[in-house]
């Protein structure tokens, strides 16, 4: 059986405004499993006999804030588990958390030899050119932010030259292809046509496929794939939140009913899972 395995989120875990508000722990019932930012795939998995757990991040924090939290998340996981290393899976921003946290901590505890791999899904790692046109052209809405005491550091993090800046940093290559001799690289990209994706997407997906092609309405294909020789394939018919087994609404006259989808979703990360270390 594989290392344990954590789900890492994205940029906003949105299922915190509900759990939190009502004070619901959907960490722990299968049931309200189903209402986590990654839909019931935890309690899929342990079902299929995997040990896995959800990460908690800050909302919308910085990459290096993140990947701090990150990295408390999985030193608990190993002290509690007793194992020796632990299987990342990463959605969206969770990814690139994953990887500064490698980075960062390389000279300091290690993390990296406690970690067998890393799998990304739809994880901008060359940026977003949506997070590019909220900085030049709404600047107001960070602002607005900010002044509420939300934090939006992801949003800086998150834009294509400072990504593209990351990827091509000599020490950063250098450093990751020394991990490849221990640790399992592999990307994954999601992919959905405008008129399947959800509302809140339409316009994100449009912006995208001029700039980038094909896309799941907030990361684009080629954005997902990081380097070449990492990329696994594409969960098509998928938008950002179908990759989580979330739909909106409007989707189900579109030929994605709910459960067909959350069935099919729940199959690709048990497929995931089951060629882990």
């Amino acid at each position: 059986m594989a290392f344990p395995i954590i789900l890492v989120h994205g940029v906003a875990r949105f299922d915190i405004l509900w759990a939190d508000l009502l004070g619901i722990d959907n960490t722990r019932h299968p049931f309200l499993d189903r209402l986590h930012y990654f839909k019931g795939i935890r309690t899929m998995l342990a079902r299929q006999g995997f040990t896995a757990f959800h990460a908690r991040l800050s909302w919308a924090a910085g990459i290096d804030e993140r990947a701090g939290d990150l990295k408390r998340e999985i030193i608990r996981i190993l002290e509690k588990t007793g194992a020796s290393k632990i299987n990342i899976i990463a959605h969206s921003m969770g990814g690139l958390d994953a990887r500064h946290l490698l980075f960062n901590d390389r000279s300091k505890d290690k993390i990296h030899t406690r970690i067998a791999s890393i799998t990304t899904l739809s994880t901008p790692h060359e940026g977003s050119p949506v997070t590019d046109l909220v900085i030049r052209r709404l600047r107001f809405i960070t602002l607005t932010l900010n002044g509420l005491g939300i934090n939006t550091g992801a949003l800086y993090d998150l834009k294509t030259d400072t990504c593209k800046a990351y990827n091509h940093r000599a020490d950063v290559v250098e450093f990751e292809k020394m991990c490849e001799g221990t640790i399992l690289f592999q990307t994954y990209a999601g992919r959905h046509t405008h008129r399947g994706v959800s509302l809140f997407h339409k316009s994100s997906h449009s912006l995208i496929d001029k700039l980038e092609g094909d896309n799941d309405g907030m990361v684009s294909v080629q954005s997902a794939k990081w380097r070449a020789r990492y990329f696994k394939g594409i969960l098509e018919n998928a938008d950002h939140l179908n990759e989580l087994g979330w739909w909106s609404p409007g989707q189900i006259f579109t030929g994605q009913p709910p459960e067909k989808l959350l069935k099919r979703v729940h199959a690709f990360y048990a497929e995931i899972a089951n060629h882990l270390p």
